[in-house]
C-alpha cells in the first residue's frame, strides 16, 4: 500500500526529472534550429525521424523563410498626399516630446524636427489592398502605384515536429519511442545527461 511518504517521493522525483527533461528539450530545439536553417537553404523541406531500428516515428517539417512586405514609405506618403490628405499626420521626431502643444510648437519654430506620415490605421488599410506584387490599383482610374516590395527572409530553422499516428493496429510515433525505451533499444541517458548534470539554473 502506498504511503503518503511514498507519494511525496514519487511526486518530487518526477517533478525534478520533468523540469530537467523540459530543459533538455528546449536546449535540443535551440541547437537544432541553425542546422535545420542550413538544411532548408540547401533544399531540404522535411526530415524523417526514425528509431535506431529504422522504424519511422515522425517527421520534422522545416519552415521556409517568411515573405514580408517592405513598404516604400515615400511612395505611400506621396500616394496619400495626392488621394487622401486627411490621412496624413504631422509627427515629431523622437527628439521631441509627444504632446499636441509641443508638436504644434515644433512645427512652427523647429520644422526640421517635424515630418509627415500616413496614419497607422490608414496605412494598414492600404497595405491590405496591395496585390502580390506590392501594387495598389486605384479603383476609379485603374492607375497602379508600387507601394511595397515582397522580401523573403532566410529560413530561421523554425520547424514543426509531427509524430506518426497510430494505424492498422500499430502504435503511434510517441508510443513507439516509449516502447523502444522500455525495450532498451533506445537509451535516454546520453540525451538527458547534460540536463541532469547541469542542475538547477
Amino acid at each position: 500500500m502506498t504511503t503518503p511518504r511514498d507519494a511525496a517521493f514519487k511526486v518530487a522525483v518526477l517533478d525534478a526529472l520533468a523540469k530537467r527533461v523540459a530543459s533538455a528539450l528546449t536546449a535540443a530545439r535551440k541547437e537544432a534550429e541553425p542546422l535545420f536553417a542550413a538544411a532548408r537553404v540547401e533544399g531540404t523541406k522535411q526530415l524523417e525521424v526514425a528509431l535506431p531500428s529504422g522504424v519511422q516515428v515522425g517527421t520534422v517539417s522545416i519552415k521556409a523563410g517568411e515573405d514580408t512586405a517592405k513598404v516604400n514609405e515615400a511612395a505611400v506618403l506621396a500616394w496619400a498626399l495626392d488621394r487622401a490628405p486627411t490621412e496624413i499626420e504631422n509627427v515629431v521626431s523622437p527628439a521631441a516630446l509627444d504632446r499636441p502643444d509641443v508638436v504644434a510648437y515644433v512645427r512652427r519654430f523647429y520644422p526640421e524636427l517635424s515630418a509627415k506620415r500616413v496614419r497607422a490605421a490608414y496605412l494598414a488599410k492600404l497595405l491590405a489592398q496591395l496585390n502580390p506584387d506590392g501594387e495598389l490599383v486605384d479603383e476609379g482610374t485603374g492607375e497602379v502605384t508600387k507601394l511595397a516590395e515582397t522580401v523573403r527572409t532566410e529560413p530561421s530553422g523554425a520547424f514543426v515536429l509531427t509524430f506518426e499516428k497510430a494505424k492498422n493496429g500499430q502504435s503511434g510515433g510517441r508510443d513507439r519511442i516509449a516502447e523502444a525505451w522500455q525495450s532498451e533499444e533506445l537509451s535516454l541517458v546520453d540525451l538527458l545527461r547534460p540536463a541532469l548534470e547541469a542542475g538547477d539554473q
